[in-house]
């Protein structure tokens, strides 16, 4: 089964916040937008890897 790059790298980011949103949960400071820049970091880089993707690809 072909996994295409944008999605792979997707699913590993969203592994990777998984586990750094177990921590920000635990701290009741914090600031309170980082998972929404987290996860506009996310659809930057999924955006990216999918860019250079041929049409043949989707």
């Amino acid at each position: 089964m072909y996994i295409p790059r944008s999605i792979l790298v997707l699913l590993v980011i969203i592994y990777l916040l998984f586990l750094a949103s177990v921590d920000w949960i635990n701290q009741p400071e914090g600031t309170w937008y980082r998972p929404f820049l987290v996860g506009f970091l996310i659809v930057l880089v999924a955006g990216w890897a999918h860019r250079e993707q041929d049409s043949d690809e989707l």
